[in-house]
């Protein structure tokens, strides 16, 4: 009978012990994270990217729209909220998207517990930066804490928002197949947490916009003696405007800008006339063979044009596309400054350039040669204007 005993409370002691191992196991693991980080957003997607509608910098740089995510962190008890980025690093301040391409984090307005807070630099080895501010860049091996008095603070709920601003170069949007940038990062709390992926992601699509333009607008021959000959400058409208259409392989927004005067230094502004330009509207005429400048003309950008997409009207840009404006009436080119122009249904007027297959526009000249005295008669004098522009899409 002892032994009998002894077996059933060997069998029980086995029991329990397994019914032991079977309740720690859990236990361990959620201690091991203790934390649960959330992302209001954690796939952000710029859509489709077109120079169109992107501004570019003095060094061939698009910014993409700048997007925030919300965080927020809970815990069970009490801890350290030193948050660490994880993704590829592009140098020291920002994280790589794509090979051409960078993005930047900064985390502000920081809540711990319900009660604002100032951020804090932290290094790897945990040491904490004199550096704080109610908003802090987030660069790669470096991490930031929530601060109160100077010290890294602990609690249960911290949230903040997360801005970011993603730059590619201009030349990364040149692709002959459709492409889509992805990278993944990562929010670490260490052992606290489990890490919570951030994705980026855009979209390149190839587009080839082919142009046809009547390069060479003829307003004929001009005696000397149709010349004003009271000291004015004298106008002369084109007797046929530029027509120019723009097919593309599919539908795209796409704006003009005028890149340069290829007779610079050698527009010479009306007179006598009642009208008044900026000096970059003014285009010029080439010289005589005395050296004198020969006048100036005046490029318009009708405002209106037949697309696929029906009639539309011009909207311009004079910040780079980050803003639109349409108009009804027509846009003087001018070479001297970053204006696009495009055109849009008047439902879209402030959304940049309309997607189109096809545009055709008019492109309106009208020229003012010098006044007579100004002019060395004695030889037959030819105006010979040049301008280059560009299709951004």
């Amino acid at each position: 009978m002892m032994a009998g005993r002894r077996a059933v409370a060997k069998a029980f002691a086995h029991v329990a012990a397994w019914l032991l191992a079977l309740l720690f196991v859990p236990t361990v693991g959620a201690q091991d994270h203790p934390c649960n980080v959330l992302l209001g957003a954690p796939h952000v997607d710029y859509g489709r990217l077109s120079r169109a509608t992107l501004a570019v910098d003095a060094h061939g740089v698009l910014g993409l729209p700048a997007r925030t995510v919300a965080l927020h962190i809970h815990c069970s008890e009490p801890g350290d909220m030193v948050l660490f980025f994880r993704g590829p690093p592009a140098d020291a301040v920002a994280f790589r998207f794509t090979d051409q391409g960078r993005f930047a984090l900064r985390l502000r307005d920081g809540r711990l517990d319900g009660l604002p807070v100032d951020l804090g630099w932290v290094d790897h080895s945990g040491g904490m930066s004199r550096r704080t501010d109610d908003r802090l860049a987030w660069t790669p091996d470096q991490g930031l804490s929530p601060v109160k008095n100077g010290m890294a603070a602990t609690g249960r709920d911290f949230s903040a928002q997360i801005d970011i601003d993603t730059y590619v170069d201009e030349g990364a949007l040149k692709v002959s197949d459709a492409s889509r940038w992805v990278v993944t990062g990562t929010v670490d709390m260490g052992r606290a947490a489990a890490p919570r992926e951030l994705t980026l992601q855009a979209d390149v699509q190839p587009g080839r916009c082919s142009v046809d333009i009547v390069r060479h607008v003829s307003f004929g021959h001009l005696r000397s003696m149709d010349l004003d000959s009271h000291g004015a400058s004298t106008r002369i409208p084109s007797a046929g405007n530029g027509q120019l259409r723009v097919v593309c392989d599919a539908p795209m927004p796409f704006a003009f800008r005028v890149m340069r005067d290829e007779r610079a230094g050698t527009a010479s502004a009306p007179v006598g006339l009642g009208t008044s330009y900026k000096d970059g509207e003014l285009f010029g005429l080439g010289k005589t063979g005395a050296g004198e400048n020969i006048g100036a003309y005046v490029l318009h950008w009708a405002a209106h044009a037949t697309s696929d997409q029906g009639d539309l009207r011009a909207t311009q840009s004079l910040d780079g596309g980050r803003s639109w404006l349409s108009t009804e009436a027509s846009i003087v080119a001018n070479h001297a400054n970053a204006g696009r122009v495009g055109y849009v249904g008047a439902e879209d007027a402030a959304t940049g350039p309309a997607r189109l297959n096809v545009l055709d526009v008019t492109l309106e000249t009208t020229i003012f040669i010098a006044p007579k005295h100004l002019l060395s008669l004695g030889e037959e004098i030819t105006a010979d204007g040049l301008v280059t522009f560009e299709i951004v899409y």
